[in-house]
Formats: structure tokens, C-alpha cells, sequence
């Protein structure tokens, strides 16, 4: 389902898409792209969008009003009663649409407290509907807080052969991603505190034999260590509560997701590997979405081990919080370093290969059968090279240490 279905002139695609972008940005989705999917006809998959939405916004124009397609789809929401009209040019709606009060934006601008365009906004908010926990009907579903839309494409997934410490395990191949959103941070520690208040989880460590944590020499697993846990085996301070979430496992992460899709009435999960590098990329191809090098005032990780042989940096010898050092290019905060995240895939050793040899896959989920699950991103305690955008590592989905946690995937 969508919740707005935007009908336009293709003459008038440069306009329409300030306006699907404010349409989004205020977290409602919306179908506007015409591109057509391999093995669907045009008329067929623009129908199927047009009946899947909750309302449809017509943007009225010098070519909208003698486009045959943009007056059937228009005619369509009129007889449903969910239709909002613009007007982006100073001209008379087609014969059955001039006493429909349509919201001037021909002056418009891109200025959003433009009072036309609030009304736009108003009447949509009054159309789309969405649920509440006791699935009582109430209007305006917006995007869940700090989470960003991620526009689909294809993108050059892995590494060359020409990058420095690279893995066997990143060959290059192509992905095409749909749209979806990711939380701009990793899930922190009071986020986990508020689903264990509400649900009495107990985690694989609390279940099993504790997690692993650096004592300064060793990595070595401790009884009683679990997500309430730092790096060093020690409770979080209040001050830490920020601090991504660790010692937890894909067990957990995926139980996290599956608490807060059924308590918000949306739909969580772990991004797959495949949307995590895309996401982190943010549309480079170099090692990191930084460029050529990563230095300790861009990303938390041990700056004894440079990338490349550049210049030592800083190491914290912790966590930091999630909202620390600059995004990269999409507004997604420390997908290099701080902690590994869990994606859901499983991992596979000649998956990438596997892939190669299709062409474009789309929307890989990783193969069907391991065991171990995947982790991105690199950590407070790793060197530069594992930093990497294209970095894979993996383990068991109960595994659990002080350098694991997650962020979160949304699709409407």
C-alpha cells in the first residue's frame, strides 16, 4: 500500500519531484516513479500502484490537462473520494474538475510553509489513514523518528582487486536495492532498556553463559555479562545511554525488531547486507565513504592501525555515542567503526560469485542455507582496514560480544 499516488505530466517531472520530496520527508510514501519493472506492462503497473494507494494527488499543468492518463487516473480518485488536486501552472482543471478546490502552487517555490501547500498537506492528512496499537483508525502515518528514505538503484557492490587489504570474499558485482528507510543511528542502550522493560527479554548472554568483553589483554567470555554491559565488563554509566547497544546477538536483534514492528504497527528488520553497503556507500566507490582514507576525527576505531599506512589517530578504547562524528552523504551516522551491526542475511563465502555469475541481482537476502549471519561496519577496538565499506565478517546468530550491536530497517 501506498499512502499518496502522485498523477503528473512526465513534462513536469523536475517540479513534481521537489514535491514528492517534502511528500516524503514528512514521512508519508508515496509512488511517483514510472519506471517500469522487468516483465510488467505500463498499464498494468501503474494500476496496481493507483488501486494500492490511499489517496491520489493530481498535479494539474499546461501538459497534465490533456494527458488521457493523468484524467483516467484522476477520474479514478474522484470516484473514490481521495482525491487532492494541484495546480502548478495557471491553468482551468479538465470539464468535471473545475469545482474541485485545488490548492495553488504555481507560485509555490519550494517554500513549505507556503499556506496553498499546507493545505495540500492538510487534505492529505485527512485522507491517509493509519492504526494505533489498538488498531483504531487515526490520520497521518509518518515515518518513524530518525529514519532516512533511501532512494532504490544499482550500485557496484564489493571491491576491486586494486583495494588495499581487501577480503577473497568481496568480489564485485551488481545490485540493484529498492527503496527503504534506515535509522540514521544504531539501536542505543536506552532504546534496548525501554524493549526489556516492556517485555521481559532476556538476551542469549542472560540465557546462556554470558558474552565476551576486553579485559584490556584478552577477548575471553564472562558469566553475567550482557547487554546492560560496556566494553570492559563493566555496568554503562548513565552518561552511556547513548552508546550503541552491545552484547547482543542476531537472536536478540531480530526479537528487538519483531517487539517494536508489533508495538508501532510497522514493519522493523535488520537491513540485509546488500542495503547496509549501499547505505553506507552513499553512492562512493572508494573504501570508505569518507574517500581513500579513515581518520579518528571521522569514525571510532582503534587509530594504531591506520589504513594504508596514513597517519595514526586516537583510540578511545570504547564506545562512543551514536550521533558522534559527521554522516556520511545520505545523514547515516557511524557506519564506519563504533560497533558492528547485524544484518539479517545469512553469510556465504561465494555468495558474491554466486551473484556474479546472475547479471544485476535484486534485492539479494543472502543464500538459504549457514549459519553464521553477517556483520558490518567495523568497531571502537578494530583497525581501518575493517572499516571497510565492503568488509564482511560473520558469526553464529547467537553469538554476542562487546563489539556487536544493530541498526534497523523500515519498509512501509
Amino acid at each position: 500500500m501506498y499512502d499518496i499516488f502522485v498523477s503528473y505530466a512526465h513534462e513536469d517531472e523536475l517540479r513534481v519531484r521537489s514535491i514528492v520530496a517534502e511528500l516524503e520527508r514528512l514521512g508519508w510514501t508515496v509512488f511517483w516513479d514510472r519506471s517500469i519493472p522487468v516483465g510488467k506492462t505500463w498499464h498494468s503497473y501503474i494500476e496496481q500502484a493507483l488501486l494500492a494507494a490511499h489517496s491520489v494527488v493530481v498535479v494539474w499543468s499546461e501538459f497534465s490537462i490533456i494527458s488521457e492518463w493523468v484524467i483516467e487516473e484522476a477520474e479514478y480518485a474522484k470516484g473514490k473520494k481521495i482525491l487532492v488536486p494541484l495546480l502548478i501552472d495557471t491553468v482551468q482543471p479538465p470539464f468535471g474538475f473545475r469545482r474541485i478546490q485545488a490548492a495553488n502552487l504555481s507560485g509555490w517555490n519550494n517554500d513549505k510553509s507556503h499556506q496553498e501547500f499546507q493545505k495540500c498537506l492538510d487534505a492529505l492528512a485527512s485522507i491517509v489513514p493509519s492504526h494505533d496499537d489498538l488498531g483504531r483508525y487515526i490520520p497521518f502515518s509518518p515515518t518513524p523518528p530518525d529514519f532516512v528514505l533511501l532512494r532504490g538503484n544499482i550500485f557496484t557492490m564489493g571491491s576491486p582487486a586494486s583495494e588495499v587489504d581487501r577480503s577473497d570474499d568481496e568480489i564485485q558485482h551488481q545490485v540493484k536495492v529498492s527503496d527503504f528507510y534506515l535509522s540514521k543511528y544504531p539501536v542505543t542502550v536506552a532504546d534496548f532498556r525501554e524493549f526489556v522493560e516492556a517485555t521481559r527479554y532476556r538476551t542469549d548472554a542472560e540465557k546462556g553463559d554470558g558474552s565476551y568483553a576486553w579485559d584490556g589483554k584478552t577477548w575471553e567470555k564472562r558469566s553475567g555479562i550482557n547487554w546492560r554491559y560496556g566494553v570492559s565488563g563493566s555496568l554503562r554509566p548513565q552518561s552511556e545511554e547513548n552508546h550503541p547497544v552491545l552484547h547482543v546477538s542476531w537472536n536478540d536483534a531480530v526479537a528487538y525488531c519483531d517487539w517494536l514492528s508489533k508495538k508501532s504497527g510497522k514493519k522493523f528488520r535488520l537491513p540485509t547486507e546488500a542495503e547496509w553497503e549501499y547505505a553506507c556507500r552513499a553512492g562512493t566507490t572508494t573504501p570508505f565513504n569518507t574517500g581513500e582514507n579513515l581518520t579518528t576525527d571521522q569514525a571510532n576505531y582503534d587509530g594504531n592501525y591506520p589504513y594504508n599506512n596514513n597517519e595514526k589517530g586516537e583510540y578511545s578504547k570504547n564506545t562512543v555515542a551514536v550521533d558522534s562524528f559527521a554522516p556520511n552523504a545520505w545523514g547515516l551516522y557511524n557506519m564506519h567503526g563504533n560497533v558492528y551491526e547485524w544484518c539479517g542475511d545469512r553469510y556465504g563465502g561465494n555468495y558474491y560469485e554466486e551473484c556474479k555469475t546472475k547479471g544485476t541481482v535484486e534485492n539479494p537476502v543472502g543464500p538459504e542455507t549457514g549459519s553464521n549471519r553477517v556483520l558490518r561496519g567495523g568497531y571502537w577496538y578494530s583497525n581501518a582496514r575493517r572499516c571497510r565499506s565492503a568488509f564482511r565478517n560473520s558469526y553464529a546468530p547467537d553469538h554476542r560480544s562487546d563489539y556487536a550491536g544493530f541498526r534497523l530497517a523500515f519498509v512501509p
